[in-house]
Parts: structure tokens; sequence; C-alpha cells
């Protein structure tokens, strides 16, 4: 912590031969590669209108499976009533041995996968009244994942990655293209003291289709072409004073 309640940090981790009991989903345990990651962050200081944020983090297992996270942020707080804050979540996996499905002849199959996701959070707090506030919520989603380079395990006791695994043919399709949006909307009115009264619509949709690249706008446009349920709820509290 600065003295300009600027705030900062950063760490990291050694995790040397990880082993996976449910990496076959059932079948023998697997073990992994060596990971090395190191994580950091960022915040402004909170007390002015405008504060920022970020945390990021990064590993690797020096075989090609990297990890690479961004959470920026940024919130407004015009006055005491009103705060808004949006956010984005990205993040850009790389997993050489991602688990596929285990085939009707027996072969447990891996593969490479390069998954991009990105998420972008709002929320607004709204204080109309001491006994009257309104909270929103809402957040798109996507999530690509592009499989390649199939394997099978062979041995997954073998300390060495080319030992675990050898190639294979493998015909279906697992790659995906995910999207989805989530809004959640609260009002609560105290009507009277220890009484409250809650009403909150929900809406979710999602959807996919079955390639594994990634683009922006072609996907988030399209995060709304998918169907809408929508849940509104009601609760209702009553203080009975002695």
């Amino acid at each position: 912590m600065f003295r300009n309640n600027w705030a900062t940090g950063t760490g990291g981790n050694i995790n040397w031969q990880p082993f996976d009991d449910r990496a076959t989903r059932g079948g023998p345990g697997v073990y992994g590669n060596p990971q090395r990651s190191i994580w950091a962050y960022l915040e402004s200081d909170q007390r002015p209108a405008v504060s920022l944020g970020i945390f990021t983090f990064n590993s690797t297992d020096g075989k090609g499976t990297t990890l690479h996270d961004a959470s920026p942020n940024v919130s407004y707080r015009p006055s005491s009533f009103l705060t808004a804050r949006v956010g984005l979540h990205w993040r850009q996996h790389t997993d050489q041995s991602q688990w596929v499905e285990a085939t009707d002849d027996g072969r447990y199959v891996f593969a490479r996968i390069y998954q991009q996701t990105v998420g972008i959070q709002t929320r607004l707090n709204c204080t109309v009244t001491p006994a009257l506030s309104i909270q929103l919520y809402a957040e798109p989603f996507v999530s690509a994942g592009d499989y390649s380079n199939f394997k099978q395990l062979v041995d997954g006791r073998s300390k060495s990655y080319e030992g675990r695994y050898q190639p294979t043919e493998y015909v279906a399709n697992p790659d995906f293209n995910y999207r989805s949006f989530r809004t959640t909307n609260v009002m609560r009115w105290e009507y009277k003291p220890g009484s409250t009264l809650f009403v909150v619509w929900q809406q979710g949709r999602e959807g996919s289709v079955d390639h594994g690249d990634f683009n922006f706008n072609r996907d988030f446009g399209a995060v709304f072409d998918s169907p809408a349920k929508n849940v509104f709820l009601v609760k209702w509290a009553y203080w009975f004073n002695p």
C-alpha cells in the first residue's frame, strides 16, 4: 500500500508433479507436467469518483500448456447513492492434454485445446431513498475451444509427457463456441422498519455452435440471438413487533 492509497501485490506458485485421479473421468489417474505460475494485481485509490483495478494470472508447464488471464475493472461513484462498475474478464488457455472422451473401443482420448474466453460484467447500485434501493447485474459471456492433435493415454503413471500419450485418430468434432447472457435485477423496499419487499427479475440466454474459432463482434452479437428464459420473484417479509 502506497502513501497515495494505491495498492499492488504479486506472487508465484510451483507445482512440481501433479497427479489427477479424475483426469479420465473414472478411468486411470494421470500425471501432469510441473507447472509454474505468477499473479499480480494493481488497485488505484478507492476514494475518488473513478477508481481502477486489474488482476493478472499467467502459468506454463514448459510443454506448450499455458494460461493467460486478465481482469481489469473500472468503478464510478459520482455520489454516495450511486455506484457503477464494469469489469472485463479475458482468458487465453492452451492445454496440450485436454480430456475429450473414453471411446467404445477402450481408448482414453485427449487433445490440444486452444480456448479463448471473454466476459463483461456490469453492476449498478442505486440507493433511491434510505428505504428503497435497486441493484442491477448483467454479464454477456463467450467461450470458444478449438481441438487438435488428438492423442490417447498409454501410461498415466509415466513421469514423462512423451511416455503418457501417443497420437491417435479421432473423427468426431468436439469444438465449441458457447455464448450466454445473465442478468439479475433486484428492487428492495423497506416499507416499514424490519419489513421488506423484494422484487427480482432474472433473464438467462445460452446457445452454442460447433466451431472453435473466436470472433468478438460475431460472437457477442449472437449472444442475444438465443432464446431468453425470464424469471420473476417476489419476496415479502413483515415484522411483527411484539
